[in-house]
């Protein structure tokens, strides 16, 4: 076993490859014998028998255990572009590719093998569905005609009780087997020992393969999946084939192999929906990565393109007289820092037509804010959790300054004597007269009269001023402590822009089509305008306006957010993407938080960050552990020695094949004639990839002159390496 090679892609994990893990004796049948040997003066007397004992090694033969199996990749069932990808079977069972002779002369060889067939290529599983054929050990060991079946002897190499015992088998032609099994020298680079150990977490679930913490054989095909169609994946059992290993066609129309585990996926070969080719193209995109409708023609700019610049769209509006027009709305996303509005002199919105914004230079209403209070009203309306919040709070606040009124004094409590101080000195007459429901069918109490004789309406505006007084507003904002905090966890930024609908903040499809990435700022002003709609409803009673303007007083006033929206196949296929905004403080990089991520649909990712980003990093996921090659056909080389551990497993920078001398495609051969060439030539000959990779690293300083690259060190350069890009925004405030 080689020193461990770390793998450092995933902070949270040190992942060592070792080269294999060969057992002192493999399995089988033995007999020990135990000679005596007689010296001294007793030499020439009768020699004592010898003791015989035979012993058995037991481990999986014909059949493989299912908790065994660790990880499959791609996953059963899986479709998707896998053409860079070797597929691969985790095993639990650390010794186990190791644990049979395959050529009792060479003990390092492993006697397991993934295999993967596509359609058409299994007489027997034609669709390549991962079927197998089910027959005892002995109808296999002793099948004969055109069949070719594994060299072990029934009587001496298989114990008793397995004989009749029931395994899968899949029968293989040929010239297939000649063509995809692998070659002897091939076999030690394609299975070596994974050792996982745990920096802070024991377990992270991603879309492939979870890293977990343990030791864990894998075996990894020789066969990217390039045609379009199914594939069956094959572990078969090597042992009784040793001499069918060099690539020769065997003189047998079928080899009939023993399937320990199978599975089946889908191959969609697509060059345009790997990770690093749809995040580029949405970086490329002419429209840019602003939210914002584009025109459709192009000419001299004028009022309708700067709205439409500014995330403008326009929508119908009629008008109090009867007339239809048009209006502009903006959402709460906008491409730019939005621009700040007049409010009323109230500090908030408690109509309609307080929030509109008439545009003087064009003679047309902006509704954005309008709109954004009166879908306020709605939801407060329609969502019932919201709807409880509020009506709870009326229903709680009327009930606390109802006891205010009512309850006497039953012991020292200087806030509330001073609380009834207040009422003594008139504030308890008029929140009774206010609190009375303005229509109602109790008779209401005879109103205020001036001293000409003349009924006086409440004075809301009076008792608001007297509960913008610093004592007053205090001791009932203590007061209404507890039915403000539902109310306050209700109407929270986050919590009112999660329940806006997409139509809200996207007004038109065609601000964000198909394979699309759009920035954006939030605009607190439109929040604001939300939230009041939403206090706006369920006011019953003067005393319920006044009330109101506690609470909003209560509420935080909005922060500034800011976000993105992806519209993209990479959602689809990577749904747990990982997206990083950090902003730079003092030169060093700080996460911001993402205080809101949700998908909608198939392909539609919205994410909200807390603070404006300077940049953000777009990451493919760690997906556990998985083979193949970089996009383009090339390996992304890694280091293989390094003064400190965490540097080894990092990128060289360096590509493999240098450049001008082609791709991995040199290294490819088909499974059948006039295929595609999909197997990988790994070590046999010259010409073979690790040879040649081998060269490469030499000359790069990561093997020493006349080291040769093990296995472990192979698994390591064909880690498939996550894509990382990031996105600046302008600083003018674009995105």
């Amino acid at each position: 076993m080689t020193q461990p090679v770390v793998h450092g892609d995933d902070p949270r994990f040190s992942i060592h490859f070792h080269d294999n893990h060969v057992p002192a004796a493999p399995a089988g049948l033995y007999e020990i014998t135990l000679d005596h040997t007689v010296s001294g003066d007793k030499v020439g007397t009768d020699e004592l028998p010898a003791a015989v004992q035979n012993a058995e090694i037991r481990a999986p033969q014909f059949t493989l255990d299912g908790s065994f199996v660790h990880a499959l990749h791609p996953a059963p069932a899986a479709s998707g572009a896998f053409e860079y990808v070797l597929p691969h079977v985790t095993l639990n069972r650390l010794i186990l590719p190791w644990e049979r002779a395959l050529d009792p002369a060479a003990p390092g060889l492993p006697w397991l093998a993934l295999l993967l067939f596509a359609e058409g290529e299994l007489p027997d599983d034609p669709k390549a569905q991962g079927h197998t054929a089910t027959r005892t050990v002995r109808e296999l060991l002793t099948t004969t005609g055109d069949v070719l079946v594994p060299d072990i002897t029934l009587d001496e190499e298989v114990p008793p009780e397995l004989r009749d015992s029931a395994c899968a088998t899949v029968d293989v032609p040929a010239e297939v087997f000649a063509a995809l099994v692998p070659r002897r020298a091939d076999l030690p680079h394609l299975c070596h020992v994974r050792k996982v150990t745990d920096r802070q977490a024991t377990r992270v679930l991603r879309a492939g393969e979870p890293l977990e913490v343990g030791d864990y054989a894998v075996v990894v095909a020789n066969r990217f999946p390039r045609t379009a169609g199914r594939y069956a994946a094959h572990l078969v059992s090597l042992e009784g084939f040793a001499r069918h290993l060099d690539g020769t066609r065997p003189d047998k129309a079928l080899v009939r192999m023993v399937s320990l585990w199978a599975w089946s996926f889908e191959a969609v070969p697509d060059p345009q929906a790997h990770f690093d080719a749809l995040i580029r193209h949405m970086a490329d995109d002419p429209a840019g990565l602003g939210l914002r409708l584009r025109p459709q023609a192009t000419g001299a700019a004028g009022p309708a393109t700067e709205r439409l610049d500014l995330g403008y769209v326009p929508v119908d509006h009629a008008l109090p007289s009867g007339e239809h027009t048009f209006a502009w709305y903006r959402g709460p996303f906008t491409p730019v820092v939005a621009q700040q509005v007049p409010v009323p002199a109230s500090g908030q919105f408690e109509h309609t037509d307080e929030a509109l914004v008439y545009l003087t230079d064009t003679g047309v209403f902006d509704v954005s804010y309008a709109a954004a209070f009166t879908l306020g009203r709605a939801l407060a309306l329609s969502d019932a959790a919201l709807a409880a919040a509020v009506s709870g709070f009326r229903n709680r606040s009327r009930r606390v300054v109802h006891r205010a009124l009512t309850r006497g004094r039953t012991g020292p409590h200087p806030a509330r004597d001073r609380f009834h101080e207040l009422i003594e000195d008139g504030l308890g007459t008029r929140l009774h007269t206010t609190a009375t429901p303005l229509t109602g069918t109790r008779t209401p109490p005879a109103p205020r009269r001036a001293a000409g004789g003349v009924p006086q309406p409440p004075d809301v505006a009076g008792l608001r001023d007297r509960l913008r007084s610093g004592t007053t507003r205090a001791l009932l904002r203590t007061a209404l402590a507890e039915p403000l905090a539902p109310l306050t966890r209700a109407l929270d930024q986050v919590a009112l822009l999660a329940a806006v609908p997409l139509g809200h903040l996207v007004p038109d499809a065609r601000m964000l089509p198909p394979e699309t990435l759009r920035f954006f700022h939030v605009d607190a002003q439109w929040c604001a305008a939300l939230r009041d709609g939403v206090l706006s409803t369920g006011i019953g009673t003067s005393l319920d306006a006044a009330v109101n303007d506690l609470a909003r007083d209560a509420l935080a006033a909005p922060r500034p957010l800011s976000g993105l929206l992806m519209r993209s196949a990479l959602v689809r296929n990577w749904p747990d993407v990982v997206v990083e905004p950090q902003r730079t403080a003092s030169g060093v990089p700080e996460l911001l938080d993402i205080v809101h991520r949700v998908t909608f649909g198939p392909d539609l990712l919205l994410c909200l960050v807390d603070g404006v980003p300077d940049q953000v990093v777009f990451r493919e996921p760690h997906e556990g552990i998985h083979f193949g090659v970089d996009e383009g056909d090339r390996i992304g080389l890694r280091r293989l020695t390094g003064t400190e551990p965490e540097t080894v497993g990092e990128s060289l920078g360096q590509d493999f094949p240098p450049d001008g001398e082609g791709d991995i495609g040199r290294f490819l051969r088909p499974a059948v004639e006039a295929g595609t060439a999909e197997v990988l030539d790994v070590a046999t000959g010259a010409d073979s990839l690790v040879p040649a990779m081998t060269t490469v690293l030499r000359e790069l300083g990561q093997l020493d002159p006349g080291a040769v690259l093990s296995p472990g060190a192979f698994a390591v350069e064909l880690v498939n390496a996550p894509q990382r890009i990031a996105f600046t925004p302008n600083r003018s405030g674009q995105s």
